[in-house]
C-alpha cells in the first residue's frame, strides 16, 4: 500500500475521532462458535469497535491495520473500556500477517482477495474465520463501498479454500447494507 493510502486512512480516523467507531456484527455472527479463550486477529480493524467485543469475551485480541491513527484509536477505546488489546501496524498489501497461528481471524469491511490464502494458512487447526463484506448488490442502494471493494454475489465461499463452511448468507442487513457473512473452520 502506498504511503498515500496510510495517510488517507490516518486522516479519516483522525477526523472521525474515538467516539465514532463502528462495529460489524462479527461478534454476534461468531458467538455460537467462539472459543472461551484464544488468540484473535482482527484484520484491518483499526477503526472498528469489534476488537472490544471480542476482548470482553476473554480473547487475546490483536488488531492489524495500516493506520497509525486507527490503531491508536483502538488502543484508546480499549483502555477506556478497561480492556487490553495488542495492535500491529501492517500494510496488508505488502507485509505478512502478524505471526500465527490464530484461533480466530476476523475480516470486516475490507476486501483484498489475494489475502485470503494467507489468512487461511494463519488459522490454527480448528480455528475460526469470520467475514463481513458488502456485496455488489449493495450498490443498488448505496454508493459506498465502491465496486472495487465489494464481493461478487456468491464469491466469498470460493475465497476460503481449505476451510469447512459453518455459515454463509448474503442479504440486506438491518444496517441498510447488502452483506455477505461467513463463518468457516480450519481443518
Amino acid at each position: 500500500m502506498a504511503a498515500g493510502d496510510r495517510d488517507r486512512w490516518n486522516e479519516k480516523w483522525a477526523a472521525a475521532g474515538v467516539g465514532t467507531g463502528h462495529g460489524s456484527k462479527l461478534v454476534d455472527l461468531l458467538e455460537p462458535w467462539l472459543p472461551a479463550t484464544g488468540r484473535l486477529l482482527d484484520v484491518a480493524g483499526g477503526g472498528s469497535t469489534d476488537s472490544l467485543g471480542f476482548a470482553r469475551r476473554g480473547l487475546d485480541v490483536t488488531v492489524a491495520d495500516v493506520s497509525d491513527v486507527g490503531l491508536a484509536t483502538a488502543r484508546q477505546r480499549a483502555t477506556e473500556a478497561g480492556l487490553s488489546i495488542e495492535t500491529a501496524r501492517v500494510d496488508l498489501e505488502s507485509d505478512p500477517l502478524p505471526a500465527g497461528p490464530w484461533d480466530v481471524i476476523t475480516v470486516a469491511n475490507y476486501l483484498q482477495r489475494d489475502l485470503f490464502a494467507a489468512i487461511t494458512a494463519a488459522l490454527a487447526p480448528d480455528g475460526l474465520l469470520g467475514v463481513v463484506i458488502a456485496t455488489e448488490t449493495n450498490l443498488e442502494r448505496n454508493d459506498k463501498p465502491g465496486r472495487p471493494f465489494v464481493l461478487r454475489v456468491g464469491e466469498l465461499p470460493d475465497l476460503v479454500v481449505g476451510l469447512d463452511l459453518l455459515h454463509h448468507s448474503e442479504q440486506w442487513r438491518a444496517n441498510g447494507r447488502h452483506e455477505a457473512h461467513l463463518v468457516a473452520r480450519g481443518r
